[in-house]
């Protein structure tokens, strides 16, 4: 890659270019784990909270399963929203459109068919995901499982609940370098990712009342969602902004188009978390 002079470049130009170099980097030392660095994302995917994650839970622990679905609905929400308040690139078509690199400089990286997200990269979705999610899983099951387990000592206690933190924090490290493997994130979106995600994780946790909730307040809670989410789109086209800017894009530089996700697009995603709020509150308010 050639020189490029850094002094006269933006904060984000100057991250980018660095979380090129990043990617650049992952993808030639990491590249005889390939399909095990790529599946992470895919086994990290948002919609696994909804599918895989909430029933398992629900099974083991009831108040545990709702709460990691408020926060998988939480997140998806904010993401959404943040995402149109940043108007961030992803780096797999930034590249391909930047001024910053000639045809001679411009690096050649990898792409592969769950690169291909269509909205905003900042902040991680993914990360925000992980990092709520498994923030209540693991705080719950040292809570209610570890911590009450009678027939071990205090001591094995404290290392089975270290060890649990330990493989939380290793996944969401894998997770971060799956993202930018691929191309999906810069390095900032992936800290704005996990940072948020604490936020919400957080909440979700130490909110005793949003398990709770009755019918009515659940249908409350789905028709704020909804309502500011598209009150946020309808905002943002009356000013000239359109919340889609960033399909074109996928379109033009994904390596096929058929890999652009139909999932990552906002309607899909609102539909989702409304929906998935609305069917909580039924069963809870029951």
């Amino acid at each position: 890659m050639g020189e490029i002079v850094t002094e006269a470049l933006s904060v984000s130009d100057k991250w980018h270019l660095k979380s090129v170099d990043l990617i650049s980097t992952l993808q030639h030392h990491l590249e005889p784990y390939e399909s095990w660095v790529v599946q992470a994302s895919v086994l990290g995917d948002n919609r696994e909270a909804f599918t895989f994650f909430f029933p398992l839970l629900a099974g083991l622990h009831n108040e545990l399963g709702a709460r990691t679905l408020w926060a998988a609905i939480l997140v998806e929400w904010s993401n959404l929203l943040l995402k149109w308040m940043f108007v961030g690139d992803r780096p797999y078509w930034w590249i391909g459109e930047t001024s910053l690199y000639t045809d001679e400089t411009r690096p050649q990286l990898r792409k592969f068919p769950n690169t291909c997200e269509a909205g905003p990269g900042t902040p991680s979705g993914h990360l925000m995901m992980n990092v709520a999610m498994f923030y209540v899983i693991t705080r719950g099951i040292s809570t209610e499982f570890i911590w009450k387990w009678k027939s071990i000592s205090k001591c094995k206690k404290t290392v089975v609940a270290a060890s649990l933190y330990f493989i939380y924090f290793l996944w969401i490290g894998v997770i971060c370098i799956s993202r930018l493997y691929i191309q999906a994130h810069f390095i900032h979106q992936n800290i704005l990712g996990i940072f948020m995600g604490l936020v919400v994780g957080n909440f979700a946790w130490n909110s005793p009342g949003i398990v709770r909730y009755s019918k009515l307040k659940a249908v409350l809670m789905a028709a704020f969602l909804i309502t500011s989410a598209v009150s946020i789109y309808t905002l943002l086209l009356s000013k000239g902004m359109d919340p889609l800017w960033t399909l074109p894009f996928a379109l033009k530089h994904c390596a096929r188009v058929e890999y652009v996700r139909v999932d990552t697009q906002p309607f899909f995603i609102m539909t989702r978390f409304t929906g998935t709020a609305l069917g909580l509150g039924k069963k809870l308010g029951t």
